[in-house]
């Protein structure tokens, strides 16, 4: 097929405006101390979802942009959203379960302090 017989949406390549790089790249430095500054504090049990979100912010926004997916069909962005959604739902569950034994975990490491010497 030759590129004057192209069907509409399957373009090459979207063009994008160097503001709009530049601000997405900015947005993504911002993102990214903002993660460093969080690490520098014990936040307790919201640590790791402050950290997910934002990280999850950052990778909606390398999709969107960068990858194109604004200019994609929009099977793709369910898609896209849909596994962001299960991948939430996915942390959630196993963190939960976590925290549902931690306190048996934090007892066996008491009672058996030479434990991971043994496996280790």
């Amino acid at each position: 097929m030759h590129h004057s017989e192209e069907k509409p949406g399957y373009d090459l390549g979207h063009p994008a405006s160097m503001k709009m790089l530049w601000s997405i790249f900015g947005a993504l430095l911002v993102l990214t101390v903002l993660t460093v500054a969080v690490a520098q504090f014990n936040l307790g049990a919201i640590d790791f979802s402050i950290a997910m979100i934002i990280a999850t912010v950052k990778a909606t926004l390398v999709a969107v942009y960068f990858m194109h997916l604004n200019h994609d069909k929009g099977v793709n962005r369910l898609l896209f959203i849909g596994a962001i959604l299960f991948a939430g739902l996915f942390l959630a569950i196993a963190l939960g379960d976590v925290s549902e034994y931690h306190h048996e975990i934090e007892q066996h490491r008491i009672d058996n302090p030479d434990y991971m010497k043994k496996v280790g």
